[in-house]
């Protein structure tokens, strides 16, 4: 097994926003309406590569089409309870199935995911089909975020990444993500905490480790590989941290009514639009 850990310094959501947004980015998407499959936003505009194929618009079972390469169901659509949409992409010889999750709408507690990836010609009789696919969940609870957001790291988190035989015992991480394979499995774990200046100090886990009957084999790897990857772990999360720190301070400075224009505006753009420089939120 290996154990990676590293924190990494990025600006503060506030919660009050976030909630904000999510009642924002809800309500355009409520106010859509469709004709003949096609869909529009309230003003009339219609929105450029989705589909209505099957069922209600935004009731359970309702299907769209995005692009030529994804299906997008509704399974539940509820301000008070909870919106669960689940994902179909075909991208090649690879498919994900993926589904997420938010509850409760106006405050919302917990997100969720999950999803399998594999590839789209391996027939599941296929002795080494079960080296195609993988599986993942990941899980926020978004009390727990804020609560652990308000407090100040404990003295010694910094910056040097550790391994070691075994993860150390630590309380359960308001954030945790995992990927599941025949060969082994992989956990993130994400806790925040405050620094003096508001900023958030995230200290985030990862440990690896084989599983089944090669599992020996997996471990001696991953113990081989541990630098590689403890160097590609802290590369990733400054990449993460440096572009979340360029795009959030922006975003979080907006008020509800420029954020929901440019969320609308997003919502127009073609495929020409996106495949050029992108500006943040």
């Amino acid at each position: 097994m290996v154990h990676l850990q590293y924190t990494v310094t990025v600006e503060s959501v506030p919660r009050r926003w976030f909630e904000q947004a999510v009642v924002t980015l809800y309500d355009l998407v409520a106010e859509t309406r469709t004709a003949d499959g096609r869909l529009f936003l309230a003003d009339g505009r219609e929105v450029p590569d989705i589909r209505l194929v099957r069922g209600d618009h935004l009731r359970a079972g309702a299907v769209y089409e995005v692009d030529d390469d994804a299906r997008v169901r509704v399974e539940e659509w509820d301000r008070r309870s909870a919106v669960r949409v689940a994902q179909h992409v075909t991208d090649g010889a690879v498919t994900a199935e993926i589904e997420g999750v938010l509850k409760d709408v106006e405050r919302p507690r917990e997100a969720g995911l999950h999803g399998s990836l594999g590839s789209s010609g391996t027939s599941g009789t296929n002795r080494w089909a079960s080296l195609t696919r993988a599986t993942g969940t990941a899980h926020i609870r978004l009390d727990d975020w804020w609560d652990a957001a308000n407090d100040r790291p404990e003295p010694g988190s910094g910056k040097e990444p550790a391994i070691g035989q075994s993860a150390p015992p630590s309380p359960p991480a308001p954030l945790e993500a995992r990927i599941d394979h025949r060969l082994g499995r992989a956990t993130v774990r994400a806790t925040p905490g405050q620094l003096p200046d508001g900023r958030w100090a995230i200290r985030v886990s990862l440990t690896a480790r084989g599983r089944s009957l090669p599992r020996p084999l997996t471990a001696v790897a991953l113990r081989l590989a541990a630098r590689t990857l403890r160097r590609h772990f802290t590369r990733t999360l400054d990449t993460m941290a440096a572009h979340w720190n360029d795009v959030v301070p922006h975003l979080v400075s907006q008020d509800m009514p420029p954020l929901r224009e440019r969320i609308l505006t997003t919502a127009l753009e073609t495929p020409q639009d996106r495949s050029g420089p992108r500006e943040a939120l």
